[in-house]
């Protein structure tokens, strides 16, 4: 269970193992008789549901927790502790999700990937592989068509333009063995210019078994999905592809992926790792409609979507390499990786074509080395990142779904670098504390060219952000977290251009804005009582000048903004209670996130919800498995309401709770066969909307609201090494 797995280590070189988690596994023993109690404990983080589905159920063991960038020694697979950010993943939540979870289940989208990691918020947009609303702790809620506010990292390095931002339907994350989540900003060390977190992807994972791995799965909406990968001896292949008709109208989809890594021994203490990822997502987009209609007849399109065929239709490449050495009581590592990514996307008339052509260059080098001072130890890092990255976008007016006149056209150039010191000092067995310090310079530059040769603009910053945190084990099944911290992030090139103007005489304008800051104060208790595993985090983070990315009362949008003063508070949560263990296995799994965004004595808004950002979300399964193959489950996923549109508060749509519902049969270690119900009560709910409004003047009339996938019936089929 990804929510239950927090804590662990980091990133670049390899050597010895180091401190063990000091929660045990939990014994094996009969349902606790205190089964009403913590049932209604479940009930109460799941409010207004109703259950059904699954959860892949292997039994977990608590964290191992190994020093930065180390893995020498047999890691077993139910062992899945966030690795790469020894800081963050040591003081602060971290949550892991492994090839595992996945099995006996068709997934198809990343919020379905990714449904059991607290703290995090997916809401999907078309469904499929689109690009979801994704969100950590509030940061980069309206950020769509690109994604901003969380780092997307493969082995520590970007899957991202130079200026941070990612296109989620390039990144198929059942391609990786494992995923690691973090949450906040102690992950500084790892990226910077990030508030919300980090999704970094691992492309060769110690506990995952060698061999070969098949999947197939298929079902309504002419959903489908083909799998196939190879791990073993150092190497790594995978490759996927995926195709969907759609649930509504005028939204078919096409996205073929291929990841390769492999491991070459330089010396006895070093290594060079290679990696390389390639994705093209092609999809239609069916847009958003009126309340009413998303509720009402939810598979249908706008007459604007008729007219003008939106549509996208993206290309990426990626390449890394990186040395990584142990010597002595020290590591270190550098690394690089370069991206090109083309995308071509018809939006709306309002908005027209984009055409962007994007390459970026990221490098690291790392150095980690653990002293006594004092009869103390410490695990220092010092590490640079540079990242640098030029853009070239042509704008086009959509005629009737063709390209027509150019209106806008310019280049961007964006850098950034950063220095980052952390130390960690395990004071006693129980008792860890560290210290962390980042100092940030970047630039954002904007030039036109025919035939805007006036459009320009530039950005220049510079910022130095600390960061403290503690872990303390009272108990060797009781372990508290505290520290805050402070980031920055600058806005995207996406953030400082804007459409002007009404079709056919578009054109384009540039925002004066200035980066978003933070400082988030954290507490975290995570432990084992009897059958259950537990975690709690809670958080509150004073925002500066966030950037909030608005639309017009037609749902079209008009920029982005600074917002003075905001507040982001919330908390994430998750359990693991095994109800019975033998011979039989009852399991139940919880995940719940509650987050609060507000505006702070704002001059219009006053002290207003921000718009888009659901009150909680969250999933509950109860998952049945026999000993000789067979497994049921029943999940259920909810959001809830009422979520704001507008920061006015004009405007709100409901929440909802969705059942599912799974079955399968394990025909021995290797070939499992399953099907599965999404939606089982064809529940009809509007999923997310298409970014948000200052105001809502005319709510009846405002398209904005993206209706969610009715009942939808799969068949699949896995082969495990």
């Amino acid at each position: 269970m990804p929510a239950m797995v927090e804590g662990g280590p980091r990133g670049p070189a390899a050597s010895a193992p180091g401190p063990r988690s000091t929660i045990p596994p939990p014994a094996s023993r009969p349902p606790s008789p205190h089964l009403p109690r913590l049932l209604a404990v479940a009930l109460l983080l799941a409010p207004a549901v109703r259950a059904d589905d699954p959860l892949a159920a292997t039994q977990r063991e608590p964290p191992q927790v190994l020093p930065p960038w180390t893995i020498v020694e047999s890691v077993p697979r139910t062992l899945q502790p966030g690795r790469t950010d020894y800081f963050a993943s040591t003081l602060g939540p971290s949550s892991v999700v492994s090839a595992a979870d996945w099995s006996g289940r068709g997934v198809t989208t990343l919020a379905e990937a990714l449904r059991r990691t607290p703290g995090l918020i997916l809401q999907e947009s078309f469904g499929g592989f689109e690009p979801p609303r994704f969100s950590i702790r509030g940061s980069g809620l309206d950020s769509a068509p690109t994604s901003r506010g969380v780092a997307l990292l493969v082995d520590g390095l970007p899957l991202a333009r130079a200026d941070g931002s990612f296109h989620t339907g390039l990144f198929d994350p059942q391609l990786f063995p494992r995923l690691e989540v973090y949450r906040g900003t102690l992950h500084m060390a790892l990226t910077p210019a990030v508030l919300g977190g980090v999704l970094n992807a691992a492309t060769l994972d110690a506990g995952t078994p060698a061999g070969v791995r098949l999947m197939a799965s298929g079902g309504d909406f002419g959903t489908a999905r083909l799998q196939a990968s190879y791990r073993g001896h150092g190497v790594g292949v995978a490759s996927s592809f995926q195709t969907a008709d759609g649930y509504r109208d005028h939204s078919s989809q096409h996205r073929s992926a291929l990841q390769a890594a492999a491991e070459l021994p330089l010396a006895p203490a070093a290594r060079l790792e290679l990696s390389a990822y390639a994705a093209n997502a092609a999809y239609d987009v069916p847009g958003p409609l009126t309340l009413a209609d998303a509720m009402g007849q939810p598979e249908s399109v706008s007459a604007a979507v008729t007219r003008d065929q939106p549509r996208r239709d993206s290309t990426l490449v990626r390449a890394a390499a990186q040395v990584k050495a142990a010597a002595g009581e020290g590591e270190g590592a550098a690394g690089l990786a370069v991206l090109q990514l083309r995308d071509d996307f018809y939006q709306l008339q309002a908005n027209g074509e984009t055409v962007l052509d994007a390459r970026a260059v990221t490098g690291h080098a790392t150095a980690a080395r653990r002293l006594a001072l004092g009869g103390v130890e410490h695990e220092f890092l010092a590490r640079a990142i540079f990242t640098t990255g030029n853009d070239t976008v042509d704008r086009y007016l959509n005629v009737l779904g063709r390209r027509g006149g150019e209106f806008a056209a310019y280049e961007t150039h964006a850098e950034t670098l950063a220095l980052n010191f952390e130390d960690v000092v395990p004071f006693t067995p129980t008792f860890s504390a560290g210290a962390g310090l980042t100092a940030l310079h970047g630039r954002r530059e904007l030039t036109g060219r025919d035939p805007t040769p006036a459009l320009r603009t530039a950005l220049v910053f510079d910022d130095c952000s600390p960061r403290l945190g503690m872990r303390w084990s009272p108990d060797p099944r009781l372990s508290f977290h505290g520290a805050v911290s402070r980031g920055i992030e600058p806005p995207t090139f996406d953030d400082l251009v804007a459409v002007q103007g009404t079709y056919p005489t578009l054109s384009v304008a540039t925002r004066a804005l200035s980066p978003q800051s933070a400082v988030t104060w954290e507490l975290g208790v995570r432990g084992v009582t009897g059958p259950v595993e537990w975690n709690l985090t809670t958080y509150r983070a004073v925002w500066r000048n966030e950037i909030l990315r608005l639309a017009d009362a037609a749902g079209l949008p008009r920029g982005a903004v600074n917002a003075a003063s905001t507040r982001h508070e919330g908390l994430e949560a998750g359990a693991r209670w095994r109800l019975r263990t033998a011979p039989s296995r009852l399991t139940l799994t919880v995940t719940a996130t509650v987050g609060r965004f507000r505006f702070v004595d704002d001059p219009v808004y006053r002290n207003n919800r921000i718009a888009g950002a659901p009150p909680q979300s969250g999933s509950a399964e109860l998952l049945y498995e026999l000993p000789r193959g067979f497994f049921a489950a029943a999940e259920t996923t909810w959001l809830g309401g009422p979520i704001p549109v507008d920061h006015a508060g004009k405007l709100t749509y409901g929440g909802y709770g969705l059942a599912h519902a799974r079955v399968g049969w394990k025909f021995g270690p290797r070939l499992t066969v399953f099907a599965g119900v999404r939606n089982l009560f064809d529940r009809v709910h509007v999923a997310s909307t298409a970014g948000v409004l200052d105001l809502a003047r005319a709510p009846a009339s405002t398209s904005i609201f993206l209706p969610g996938p009715g009942r939808a019936f799969a068949l699949g089929l896995e082969w495990n090494p």
